[in-house]
């Protein structure tokens, strides 16, 4: 899996470098990288990296913006490698460091055994090719001679096609002879015709161009074809005459069209003669103009073969072979154009047609020449069939496909442009190769054979070099030696036997016997172990930083204490120190804290120049703990895994800076963020919540600057609405300047006008005797009261007179003077008291038992009389009432 490679790219003041790109690039195929592949990483602008990377050997090269490429050295990333800094792993230690120097030749030699096999296989591979080439030529120059055989018949047909014309012509003649003296009646049917035939003399004026293109190609194939020159320009030869006729042919023509145009205008009566004239010669027109149709296609197709026959010279000479066989049946067709072309100079002559020219319309000649350079001649297929066949033979120069057994020119050996390699230059190559080292192809076959099944492969490869005859004088002095004598002779006994202890590749670093005191050594890692034990001062380090400046950093892992469950001691404590300007000269030592258990504080003492001891206060019990340092290029630092102790900070010490990092662990006080507690604290000054406070002194708005309370004095409390004073609060009483509101809908409000003479209050008291009184009073006493009575009846009491309005206020039963009394005539007219008068006795009694009692009496005894004549005696009494000032007795 990927190692990540991070830290900071540094130059050598401690700048981070900016504008830099790290690029890695794979010195081989590994498992997951495939060789020269590259990948790159751009640091931020604080020089910062990181970059996943895969297992491999890399090249690391820094390209920074305005310099050349740097080459920084080689890594090498394996599946257990640590993550670390580029410079961790510039720094390792390589396979190369612990192969031994002899291994290390030997394996050059078999890289060079391979290269040079490679090249071996190369060459042949490449002489193969050629001759597959040579056999592809051949094909094609035997495609090039079937190609000829086409063109020699569509050369036939060609000239066919003009001997038909020409008798067209030679017919057409006639007939414009015999209405000669009927044409003058048609002059404008005669120009037209005139036309016609400057057309048909312009088609053939490009058949010519293009038989002169064709005779230039085949010119240019007839140079390629050295080897077939003769029988090339035979058939040029004949292909010009053919051409020389053709143009005799056309010249005639024109020249004949010429005075056909002439006697139509002396036939100027003969108008229907005359469109039948120019009928047949439309038709001869049209004759012409498919005559030069098929000699532009021969001549493309000529054009076609010439480019072929420029790539296959090698083949020319079956081609002209081939060409001096159709050359009998392009003279036939030569001497048939030859004949057709006189047929028609003697009608010409007849008629008294001129021959055409490049600025006149005529009678056109033919020619079945292939070499000539008149621009009166057409070009009868024959000649054209005659270039056709020499232009097959040829290759075309865009990518020949050569087929048979081409041949080219044999380089020299010291070639090296881009000249065509022939069996014999390879072989010659080959030979040269083999004849310039046998011995060491030799030597080399043997070591490639003993490397391949010899797992101990540098003994069989010693020993067979042992047996060998070197080729210059020092080798020689060594022939006959043992393995042993070999080595003292190049002087190898002390590297071999250092190899003989050195770490083995296969082990992976496993053979190490104290790895973490190699990777130190190394500088791999920047650790180390130490224990404080006591409570203290310790001096953990001794630094070297020069001013302006540098930088280093300790960090301890661990803290005071190991009790399981007490989380604080694992602790993480970081100690940063920075130079200064160097005025005034020293340095800044930062701690910065996580957890109570880890470094309590830090300081330093500047024993010379730029070196400075560093001390550290920790808590007990501090045992085993991890120090990590790093430190800029111009720095250094020695940790002392066994620092010394101090009870107390030294004397002579300067005290650095401790910062906490708050966390879940470390929370801050409010003291530390400048807050209250929720236990309680003290607030100097005016407070504003959500707002200024404008009240100021010892003051609390809410929302509104001007709105809150205020403390206005010893024991005096103050609010404030809108700046105005609203209510006062001073110990006892409260005052509230304004109107005292109770309710929303409907309120009861308590007032003050400001300007009575007396104070006024309102008491609310109570003690036994008055459970509770509501009493109103002045400065001078009270003016009334309401109370509860301890039978819980109503008492209302006013001091003074209550004089009321209106008396209908009373309810019905107040009474006027003479229907009410007064006290006194009260007491003179209710009754007072109440007694039993006189006995009233014997009663009346009868069977039934006593009667009815006497008005205004009362039954009082009875008792038992046996005197009687029923045996009971009853007494009554009147009742009396005290009225007034006497005893009043009620009468029934």
């Amino acid at each position: 899996m990927p190692v990540l490679i991070s830290g900071v790219l540094k130059d050598g003041t401690g700048t981070p470098v900016q504008n830099c790109t790290i690029q890695l690039k794979a010195c081989r195929t590994s498992t997951t990288v495939v060789v020269n592949t590259v990948a790159s990483e751009n640091p931020d602008d604080a020089g910062r990296y990181s970059m996943e990377v895969e297992q491999g050997q890399y090249t690391v090269t820094l390209l920074v913006e305005g310099y050349p490429p740097s080459h920084a050295g080689v890594i090498t990333v394996y599946d257990d490698s640590k993550p670390g800094t580029l410079n961790d792993f510039l720094g390792a230690m390589t396979e190369d460091d612990v192969r031994p120097e002899a291994l290390r030749r030997f394996e050059a030699m078999v890289e060079e055994v391979a290269r040079q096999a490679s090249e071996a296989s190369r060459n042949a591979t490449a002489a193969g090719q050629a001759s597959e080439q040579a056999q592809t030529s051949a094909g094609q120059a035997a495609e090039s001679a079937t190609a000829a055989v086409n063109a020699d018949g569509a050369a036939e047909a060609s000239a066919t096609q003009a001997a038909s014309s020409a008798a067209s012509a030679e017919s057409s003649a006639g007939t414009a002879t015999t209405k000669a003296g009927e044409a003058s009646a048609s002059a404008a049917s005669a120009d037209t015709a005139r036309t016609a035939a400057a057309a048909s003399a312009a088609a053939a004026k490009t058949s010519e161009a293009n038989a002169d293109a064709s005779r230039t190609a085949a010119g240019d194939s007839a140079a390629a074809a050295a080897a077939s020159a003769t029988a090339a320009q035979t058939s040029a030869a004949r292909a010009g005459a053919s051409e020389t006729a053709a143009k005799t042919s056309e010249t005639q023509a024109a020249s004949s069209a010429g005075d056909a145009g002439a006697s139509a205008t002396a036939a100027a009566a003969s108008e229907k003669a005359a469109a039948a004239s120019a009928a047949a010669a439309k038709i001869s027109e049209t004759n012409a103009a498919t005559s030069a149709s098929t000699a532009a296609a021969s001549a493309t197709a000529a054009s076609s073969s010439a480019s072929e026959a420029s790539n296959h010279a090698a083949a020319s000479d079956t081609s002209a072979s081939l060409a001096a066989q159709r050359s009998t049946a392009a003279g036939a067709a030569a001497t048939r154009a030859e004949d057709a072309a006189k047929r028609a100079e003697d009608i010409a002559d007849v008629i008294s047609l001129e021959d055409a020219s490049l600025t006149k319309k005529g009678i056109v000649k033919l020619s079945s020449a292939t070499d000539s350079d008149s621009e009166a001649l057409a070009a009868t297929p024959k000649a054209v069939h005659a270039v056709m066949d020499e232009v097959q033979t040829k290759a075309p120069l865009d990518s020949p496909a050569l087929t048979g057994t081409p041949t080219a020119p044999t380089p020299e050996t010291t070639a090296a442009g881009i000249e065509i390699a022939t069996a014999a230059f390879v072989a010659a190559k080959v030979a040269q190769l083999v004849g310039s080292a046998p011995e060491t192809l030799d030597t080399l076959k043997e070591l490639a054979d003993a490397l391949g099944n010899d797992p101990n492969f540098a003994t069989t490869v010693l020993n067979k070099l042992a047996g060998k005859q070197p080729l210059d004088d020092t080798l020689t002095a060594l022939s006959g030696k043992s393995v042993d004598g070999l080595i003292e002779y190049v002087g190898l006994r002390e590297t071999i036997n250092h190899a003989a202890g050195a770490l083995q590749k296969s082990q992976n670093g496993g053979d190490i016997p104290d790895k973490k005191q190699f990777a130190r050594t190394i500088g791999a890692v920047t650790s180390t172990t130490i224990t404080l034990g006591e409570s203290g001062w310790f001096k953990i380090a001794t630094v070297v930083m020069p001013q302006s400046t540098s930088t280093v950093v300790i960090k301890l892992y661990g803290g005071a204490g190991f009790n399981v469950g007490a989380f604080e001691t694992a602790a993480i404590s970081e100690l940063v120190l920075r130079s200064g300007n160097g005025s005034p000269a020293g340095i800044i030592a930062t701690l910065w804290k996580r957890s109570p258990n880890g470094v309590l504080e830090c300081a330093w003492i500047n024993t010379s120049g730029d070196t400075y001891d560093i001390y550290i206060n920790i808590g007990q019990y501090a045992y085993w703990l991890i120090a990590q340092y790093d430190y800029t290029g111009n720095a250094n630092v020695t940790l002392h895994s066994t620092p010394e102790y101090s009870s107390v900070q030294p004397g002579d010490s300067t005290s650095g800076q401790t910062y906490t990092l708050f966390n879940s662990l470390m929370k801050p006080t409010p003291e530390d963020v400048g807050a209250l507690s929720v236990n309680g604290g003290r607030l100097n000054g005016p407070l504003g919540i959500g707002t200024d406070n404008a009240l100021g002194g010892n003051s609390i708005v809410f929302g509104d600057n001007d709105t809150g309370i205020k403390q206005n004095g010893d024991g005096i409390l103050d609010t404030f609405a809108n700046s105005q004073h609203t209510v006062r609060v001073a110990p006892g009483e409260m005052q509230v300047l304004g109107a005292i509101r109770a309710g929303n809908a409907k309120r009861m409000t308590m007032t003050s006008s400001n300007n009575s003479v007396l104070n006024a209050q309102f008491h609310l008291w109570g003690d036994g005797n008055r459970p509770t009184v509501i009493e109103l009073d002045d400065d001078q006493g009270w003016h009334l009261y309401s109370q509860r009575n301890t039978d819980g009846s109503i008492q209302f009491v006013v001091n003074g007179q209550v004089i009321p309005d209106n008396y209908g206020n009373f309810d019905a039963r107040y009474l006027t003077s003479g229907n009410v009394y007064t006290k006194g005539e009260s007491d003179n007219r209710y009754v007072q008291n109440i007694q039993r008068g006189a006995p009233v006795w014997p009663g009346k009694v009868d069977e039934y038992g006593p009667a009815e009692a006497p008005a205004g009496c009362f039954l009082t005894q009875a008792r038992h009389d046996p005197t009687t004549a029923y045996g009971v005696t009853f007494a009554y009494r009147p009742l009396q009432m005290w009225v007034g000032n006497g005893w009043r007795t009620i009468n029934g």
